[in-house]
């Protein structure tokens, strides 16, 4: 299940780097997909990374952190039907404010995180003992 966590985790960081140096765009792509079956999908693909981290922590290099957030992208994913179609228009409202300047911000925590969870994902290299 590393594999599924990594491709995940790469995609969080690309999503995130879209929307640093494209933040216009990534707002209208967001409102096009701003449906309750775009929703659903969004939903669907968070319970789907949160799960892949809660699963690929075991074997990982930082396992208790990918835990705790793998349990809180999970609860975002079943979070999402009830509570992001009242909160969606307002955060678009939000992050499009001076410019994007907040959107960026996100996302420039987005790449740092995804990157991390990559790191902490990849194999252990383990190191010949000195003697």
């Amino acid at each position: 299940m590393q594999l599924p966590a990594i491709i995940l985790s790469a995609l969080f960081a690309g999503i995130g780097a879209i929307a640093v140096i494209l933040p216009d765009t990534f707002i209208e792509v967001c409102r096009s997909l701003n449906t309750p079956t775009g929703l659903l999908v969004a939903a669907a693909v968070f319970i789907l990374f949160g799960a892949a981290l809660l699963v690929a922590a075991s074997g990982s290099r930082a396992p208790n952190p990918l835990r705790l957030f793998g349990a809180l992208i999970l609860i975002a994913g079943l979070a999402t039907p009830r509570y992001a179609v009242a909160l969606s228009q307002s955060l678009f409202v939000t992050m499009s404010a001076d410019g994007g300047a907040l959107l960026r911000v996100f996302g420039t925590l987005a790449i740092a995180f995804g990157c991390v969870f990559v790191w902490a994902l990849s194999p252990r290299q383990h190191m010949p003992r000195r003697q």
